[in-house]
């Protein structure tokens, strides 16, 4: 963290844009129900009210901080080089489990197309 009110910025961030993007009807104004109803699927105002540079600096932060635990937990265990051939590994493993569910995936919507179009 960079500073100890993060946490709290967020949470009243999140507060202000919730109170100004509120669709509910208030108890104080009920001629505005209709109103808030129709406006209910409009959904240009739900994304995140952080920008994507604020969003990736924090999983940047994340993975640094993964990262150092893991090197603190192996260090007098592992090498550089151990570390270097183990993400390796780590990463060709995780192609090749995606690489299987992909062809899982294009199998099933395959076979889905084909039987909607009457093609067996």
């Amino acid at each position: 963290m960079d500073h100890p009110h993060e946490p709290i910025d967020a949470i009243k961030t999140w507060q202000d844009w919730y109170k100004s993007h509120r669709i509910v009807a208030q108890l104080d104004k009920p001629l505005i129900t209709k109103d808030s109803r129709e406006n209910m699927h409009d959904t240009t105002h739900a994304t995140d009210p952080f920008k994507e540079s604020d969003t990736k600096a924090m999983w940047m932060q994340k993975a640094k901080e993964h990262f150092a635990d893991t090197l603190a937990e192996y260090q007098y265990e592992l090498s550089g080089k151990d570390f270097y051939k183990a993400f390796y590994q780590a990463a060709y493993e995780y192609l090749e489990a995606t690489q299987k569910e992909y062809e899982r995936t294009k199998e099933l919507v395959d076979m889905l197309r084909y039987k909607e179009l009457g093609q067996d």
